[in-house]
């Protein structure tokens, strides 16, 4: 049985540090979007991008007393031409309200040029995004540390404190539970005592 708790342990301990792992690659993902934005904007190409297209989908979402509603996100695609000549389509995700036809002024890396962002739009969205993204990977981190601690410390202890009971036949280490324990007469004599109520003489020392 020790082996089988220390076996369960083991693999809790390795699900936290999976999950650990997993949320600390997504805030590094998530860092590294932000300085690849800030950086698009300071030192990027600029472009005069079009509004290519713009469309509307729908999804089935729950509110806090699990009352069901439709949820609909608006979505436009902008499309530029870089300094050398290609054609990018990036998707404008700044809320603005466009319609096709429409110009904005875009910011581009020569080197990525799909990540090329609107020059001068809010940053409120964004950074309300990267807050809400980085405070789930602290939960996450935080969760997997504890599923990590708990189960290899659970592993551990399995393995040395036994989880049987005492052999059969005894009740507490040292002695059957059947049988005296050491130095215990078995055989104590009784005389007569006062008004001929029977009583056992012991030795001395008990």
């Amino acid at each position: 049985m020790p082996g089988i708790f220390g076996a369960f342990g083991a693999v809790f301990g390795v699900v936290g540090l999976a999950l650990a792992a997993g949320g600390l690659a997504l805030a590094a993902f998530l860092l590294y979007r932000v300085v690849l934005r800030r950086r698009t904007l300071e030192a990027g190409l600029t472009a005069e991008a079009e509004c290519l297209e713009t469309y509307v989908t729908s999804e089935a979402a729950y509110d806090e007393d699990r009352d069901r509603y439709t949820r609909t996100m608006r979505h436009v695609i902008l499309g530029f031409r870089t300094e050398d000549g290609r054609d990018v389509r990036i998707r404008d995700r700044s809320g603005a309200p466009r319609v096709v036809g429409d110009f904005v002024t875009v910011r581009y890396l020569p080197e990525r040029p799909q990540d090329a962002a609107v020059a001068g739009r809010p940053t409120g969205i964004f950074a309300v995004g990267v807050g809400l993204g980085l405070f789930f990977c602290l939960v996450t981190v935080g969760v997997g540390v504890l599923f990590a601690v708990f189960g290899f410390a659970f592993g551990t202890v399995a393995e040395v404190v036994p989880t049987h009971g005492f052999p059969s036949g005894f009740s507490s280490p040292g002695w059957p539970s059947d049988q005296p324990g050491p130095g215990f007469p078995s055989v104590v004599p009784v005389v007569p005592g006062p008004n001929g109520v029977p009583t056992p003489v012991w030795p001395s020392g008990f």
